[in-house]
């Protein structure tokens, strides 16, 4: 099998994981807090380099490349447009480093969408039905029967009682784990935000990350590659083809 066919067939499968992460990106173009991935792709040496039999650098036949590899896709963690909704238990958080912490099977969650809602019971939930925590990680809960306020910072008061949202500043983004979706899962400890440091406003929620005109023009441009490097492996599959007819005529 030509070399070629095999560093065409690894720009293919490049690609192809690339779609994947952009088709996901516009999946949750509507999805509250989403942060999109962005797909990493690393050329190669060629494959006697790797290998250890042939030195990088001297520009011979064996140092042609060896094509594209493909890297775990990155979180772009930047802080996506904030809207007004009215509804004075959305909040938004004005600070990429920092998120909600919610509850699921008895973990802590990190998300950064603020799309919350008391239940019948007043509990504090998502939209998924998890509990809302407080910084000493307990579940937030208000008397359903009682008015309350909601007060900017992340602040619950009712009957002259205040509860405050947990709000979490993982000590560096490379420490969270994408569960899917909005959702992140702390590989580490995290610190919790001060007073001085809870940019939360009620009333706000905070979008989708995802540019769709620009993921768009990139999911165009992948599916192009993509197809090239098929080609590629066509046009090289029929001219072995036909290297092998007349080889076995003579």
């Amino acid at each position: 099998m030509p070399y070629g066919v095999y560093v065409s067939a690894a720009g293919a499968n490049a690609q192809n994981h690339r779609l994947q992460v952009l088709s996901n990106n516009l999946a949750n173009v509507e999805t509250p807090g989403y942060r999109p991935q962005q797909a990493v792709l690393q050329a190669r040496f060629a494959e006697l380099i790797e290998s250890g039999e042939v030195p990088p650098g001297l520009g011979g036949a064996d140092d042609v490349g060896g094509g594209v590899t493909i890297q775990a896709a990155q979180t772009q963690f930047a802080v996506g447009p904030i809207r007004q909704t009215g509804n004075e238990t959305d909040f938004a958080i004005n600070d990429a480093q920092s998120f909600f912490v919610t509850e699921q099977d008895g973990e802590q969650v990190l998300t950064r969408a603020g799309n919350f809602t008391f239940d019948s019971s007043g509990f504090l939930t998502n939209s998924s039905g998890q509990n809302v925590l407080n910084p000493a990680g307990r579940p937030i809960q208000i008397n359903p029967n009682l008015p309350y306020r909601v007060l900017d910072g992340g602040r619950i008061e009712q009957a002259g009682e205040e509860q405050l949202l947990m709000i979490a500043r993982p000590k560096s983004l490379g420490d969270l784990a994408h569960l899917g979706g909005n959702q992140f899962k702390p590989l580490a400890e995290f610190d919790l935000a001060d007073g001085t440091q809870r940019p939360v406003v009620s009333g706000y929620l905070e979008q989708s990350g995802v540019k769709p005109t620009t993921a768009m023009m990139e999911l165009i441009e992948a599916s192009r590659a993509y197809e090239a490097n098929v080609k590629m492996i066509q046009n090289q599959d029929h001219m072995m083809g036909q290297l092998t007819t007349r080889l076995l005529q003579r």
